[in-house]
């Protein structure tokens, strides 16, 4: 078993620093877990204090009387060391470490920052950060983190998990989950990776059960054989990787210094690394997002041939060329499509791909799940778009057309509504067919997950 799994699915967890505000950072996971009915056993840890949001606190972690998998420490960076030392001398054997100050600020926070490595030589112990915003396993709803994302939700468990350099991003990418409703499996903020570096964590997301797809906001490849290694254990078993990398320019990778002291320009080839593994990279935690929501419906695309259906003939020729721009294909119908489409459409509507509705769908909105039918069941295309906008009359006839619509994972069916009914379009997506507002978003998943 990788020792990276006592760390994320640690029984037994004490928070250093723990406060009695639920706001503070010391308070946040305490609170967190209370709320969330963490599995295990969780104990504050405060010298000023004997009770903590109603749990027996300790004075230290040397006053404990039971084995502890894992220590977060909610302490700012002049007791980190002390505190671990103290952790290390009563066998716990994981640490998560929020306080900032180390190598990501100048020489002297890079040589506290050895000095805490320093600690960990020789033993099985690790330590996640130091300057991270900790991890998140919602199979156990074990929360080792401060992020301010879970304030006023809890996270839906299922298969999304994510990994990065950047807390703050992170965070947002589970506001993003959240609003999306997708499962998240593990939540995972790097920091400087003093111990534990990215591609441990994604050996370890590849191996891990509950995972099925891994997402990344990559810095700095630290170690480029072991990360490429990790990416294609992640393909082997069948779980798509989806990164954002950062600091790709000089600007960038002068940030990425002062962020989480990473050095993105060492010469290490990403993009070869991510060709090579199949990874999906992606350009905004949106795209992330879309791309998540694809797989996570257990959707594959795979070919490029794209069937359209509008009710907008300009709307068709903007769909044809942002598709064929971006690799994918809008192919025409063979002669026994158009046959069979033919008795389908208004008498005054060409038989093409794209396909235009024209404003004949406001009298006949069934044509609408008659002809999307036709071109999923033709097996001549890999997936089907449809276009729509407004059309608040028929509304409702038209989402009931979509949920009969019976798509198939080889030949994914996606909507573009522009100003639908939110709640219908609600409906539509929980039917398993990805919606969009813009033609552009649409596109780029496309050709994102293009084979």
């Amino acid at each position: 078993m990788s020792t990276l799994s006592l760390l994320f699915e640690a029984n037994s967890v004490a928070v250093v620093g723990a406060s009695d505000n639920p706001h503070k950072i010391g308070g946040r996971p305490i609170a967190y877990m209370k709320r969330l009915n963490y599995q295990g056993q969780l104990i504050p840890i405060n010298p000023k204090a004997d009770v903590i949001q109603g749990l027996t606190a300790k004075r230290s972690l040397l006053e404990l009387d039971m084995p502890v998998d894992l220590a977060v420490l909610a302490v700012p960076d002049t007791l980190v060391k002390s505190v671990i030392k103290e952790g290390l001398s009563v066998g716990i054997k994981n640490f998560v470490i929020f306080a900032s100050g180390y190598a990501e600020i100048n020489q002297q926070g890079l040589e506290k920052q050895h000095q805490l490595q320093a600690l960990f030589d020789g033993t099985e112990a690790r330590m996640l950060g130091p300057n991270c915003l900790g991890f998140i396993n919602t199979g156990t709803q074990l929360v080792a983190s401060f992020t301010t994302a879970m304030e006023q939700h809890p996270l839906k468990i299922g298969g999304l998990s994510f990994a990065g350099h950047s807390g703050a991003l992170g965070a947002y990418w589970l506001d993003k989950t959240i609003h999306a409703d997708i499962g998240v499996s593990k939540w995972i903020s790097s920091g400087n990776e003093a111990n534990v570096p990215l591609d441990e964590i994604v050996e370890y997301l590849a191996t891990d059960p509950q995972t099925t797809i891994i997402t990344l906001y990559i810095e700095e490849i630290r170690h480029p054989d072991k990360f490429e290694s990790a990416l294609l254990l992640a393909k082997n078993n069948n779980k798509p990787v989806i990164a954002l990398k950062g600091g790709k320019t000089a600007v960038g990778a002068r940030a990425t210094a002062a962020h989480t002291a990473s050095n993105p320009h060492k010469g290490v080839d990403y993009e070869g690394i991510f060709k090579r593994a199949g990874v999906i990279e992606v350009q905004s935690l949106t795209d992330m997002i879309n791309c998540s929501q694809f797989y996570t419906q257990g959707l594959r695309l795979l070919g490029n041939k794209i069937g359209i259906i509008s009710i907008s003939g300009g709307a068709g020729v903007l769909l044809s060329d942002q598709l064929e721009a971006n690799g994918l294909s809008v192919t025409g119908f063979s002669d026994q499509l158009c046959s069979e489409m033919d008795p389908l459409l208004p008498s005054f509507t060409t038989v093409q791909n794209p396909v235009d509705l024209t404003a004949a769908l406001v009298a006949r909105p069934q044509m609408l799940l008659e002809t999307s039918q036709q071109l999923v069941n033709s097996a001549e295309f890999d997936a089907v778009v449809i276009f729509m906008g407004l059309m608040d009359s028929v509304a409702q006839q038209l989402t009931d057309a979509l949920l009969q619509l019976k798509s198939k994972p080889t030949c994914p069916v996606l909507l573009i509504w522009m100003g639908g009914n939110k709640t219908l379009i609600a409906q539509i997506a929980q039917h398993g067919i990805l919606v969009f507002e813009e033609i552009p978003d649409l596109v780029t998943l496309l050709s994102n997950v293009k084979t």
